[in-house]
């Protein structure tokens, strides 16, 4: 079995799920294209009754008859062509429309540091510009082919019934607009698969110049980073000139071997006609045919191109489908309304995936209601003990237990909400500070995120803008400080009513004072939970229960501070 049959295969599956809900609309829109192709092959009959019968016959009223009838074909068919387009674009629309939303999904469910070792542009890319090429190829080209299909069976019958020696002439040339199409296919599929990698490329460098844009200032790399835009935009043009002339050279050849066949109807239908065996009627509406014939068959024909544009950007979606998941089991527990936040590593190992042992044997275990201080030098595993928490890493050794139940037992919506993390740069969305303190939580009443507020000290300097808690932040929280940040992350995470809070290096870019006033903040917070503050300056952390220092992949020291 061929792999292009296994990966059209595997292609369908992937579009059946979202298909399977509009097949109503398609075969809607399927009944309507009957309808047009019927009317469209009747409009040359009619042509020929004009001109044999009006013109040639000499009789006016079944001239103006005839001319009349291509006037009422014309305005229905134009109405039936509105509604078939509404249907048929509403229906792939949405389909294409679910394709994404469940690719979207998928990703985030992905482990971050998964998700990371992709540029957010190739995702962006994928998510945007490929689900963009799969619904031109649904709302155009497959339009296209089954109006053309339709309407080349329609018109081969009329051809068939006016003249079969003439229809035989048309049908020996289409061999030959099949060979040019697969000649053309590899160099096709090879220049779109070429040119949507490198529009990816595009958008990975805007995305990333464009996020940081202020460490470009600074380091006055703007006429730098023009000339790397220039250079790209370059590459993307030759790729898409290659793209473009190949799609063009076959679709000239096959219309080419079009104008061939009309030159051959007209060559010997001229000979009937002038023997007397073919009205003139005929011949014109015979060539009329062909040239809806010719139409029709360079849409079906034309259909590859359109096809393996799709299946390279559908193969493109499928990689990210094809992304591991965080498994979830299916008899996955919530956590008890008793739930009180205690924590156990047992004999817990990491391994790097360059092979490099993280963490090895790691065997520790805190209170609820505890709070314990995590130091380590950079790398040591402190970050990667805290995504172990919320099975952002899972552990190719030992469990993890809250309360005494592993992990993997508890349900993950459960799990991540009441582990919270506050880290060094928290992740704030371009929305009002009102929006941002809820943020995941929108079921949360305002007077309760209000309270959340005032404990963590965001009260303070909102108080101080003229919008108050309406005040528009920008992406990342553009607009707001580090410490006004990390304040709204920790008001955030009250109102999550979370079990353990992790405080990952949260304020290792403030001073001595600024840092401690939040670890106060912290503390009034969240006094009865249990909490994990990493960090590199012990001297910020005022009070603790336990001090870890983490190195060797272990915890080396544990004592109780005084």
């Amino acid at each position: 079995m061929s792999s292009t049959a296994t990966d059209g295969r595997a292609l369908a599956a992937l579009l059946w799920p979202h298909l399977r809900p509009r097949l109503g609309g398609f075969a809607l829109a399927l009944a309507l294209g009957l309808v047009l192709a019927a009317l469209a092959a009747a409009q040359p009959l009619l042509t020929r009754l004009a001109i044999d019968d009006g013109l040639i016959g000499r009789h006016y009223p079944r001239l103006v008859a005839a001319c009349a009838g291509i006037l009422a074909l014309a305005a229905v068919g134009l109405a039936l062509g509105a509604l078939h387009r509404r249907v048929y674009v509403r229906a792939s629309g949405r389909t294409l429309f679910s394709l994404r939303g469940a690719a979207y999904a998928h990703l985030l469910r992905v482990a971050p540091r998964r998700l990371a070792e992709w540029s957010v542009g190739d995702l962006v890319s994928r998510l945007d510009g490929d689900v963009a090429e799969v619904q031109r190829f649904g709302t155009d080209a497959v339009a296209s082919f089954i109006n053309g299909a339709l309407a080349l069976a329609a018109t081969a019958a009329v051809m068939l019934g006016l003249s079969w020696r003439l229809t035989l002439l048309v049908a020996a040339l289409l061999p030959l607009q099949l060979a040019i199409r697969h000649y053309a296919r590899p160099r096709i599929e090879s220049s779109t698969r070429r040119l949507r990698e490198q529009s990816a490329e595009i958008g990975g460098f805007l995305v990333e110049t464009l996020a940081g844009a202020r460490e470009v200032q600074g380091a006055a790399a703007e006429r730098l980073e023009r000339r790397r835009l220039a250079a790209l935009n370059e590459r993307y043009l030759e790729r898409a000139l290659e793209q473009q002339l190949t799609a063009y050279g076959t679709g000239a050849a096959a219309s080419l071997v079009g104008h061939l066949a009309t030159a051959g109807v007209f060559l010997l239908g001229g000979y009937y006609a002038l023997d007397g065996r073919l009205s003139v009627g005929t011949l014109v509406a015979f060539v009329a045919l062909v040239g809806r014939g010719t139409g029709s068959a360079g849409s079906l024909l034309g259909l590859y191109s359109g096809y393996q544009r799709a299946r390279i950007s559908l193969e493109r979606l499928a990689a990210l489908f094809a992304l591991p998941v965080v498994a979830e089991r299916a008899d996955a527990a919530p956590l008890p309304p008793g739930a009180r936040g205690a924590l156990a590593f047992e004999d817990v190992g990491v391994t790097l995936p360059g092979g490099r042992v993280l963490l090895e044997g790691l065997t520790l275990a805190l209170a609820a209601g505890a709070k314990v201080r995590l130091r380590g030098a950079s790398g040591a595993g402190k970050s990667t003990l805290c995504d172990l928490l919320r099975r952002f890493v899972e552990p190719d050794r030992g469990r993890i237990l809250l309360d005494g139940r592993p992990l993997p037992e508890l349900r993950l919506e459960d799990l991540r909400r009441r582990i919270v993390v506050v880290e060094q740069a928290p992740v704030l969305f371009r929305g009002t500070i009102l929006d941002n303190l809820r943020y995941g939580l929108p079921e949360v009443n305002e007077s309760a995120v209000l309270e959340a507020a005032v404990l963590a000290g965001v009260d303070e300097f909102v108080r101080e803008l003229p919008a108050g808690y309406r005040t528009t932040v920008g992406h990342g929280g553009a607009g707001l400080s580090t410490g006004q940040r990390q304040r709204i992350a920790i008001a955030r995470a009250a109102l999550a009513d979370p079990l353990v809070v992790v405080l990952d290096e949260a304020t290792s870019g403030l001073d001595l004072e600024a840092a401690r006033a939040v670890h106060r903040a912290l503390d009034a917070t969240f006094p009865a939970r249990t909490r994990i503050v990493v960090t590199h300056h012990a001297a910020q952390v005022e009070a603790y229960d336990v001090d870890w220092l983490l190195a060797g992949g272990g915890v080396t020291g544990a004592t109780r501070a005084d």
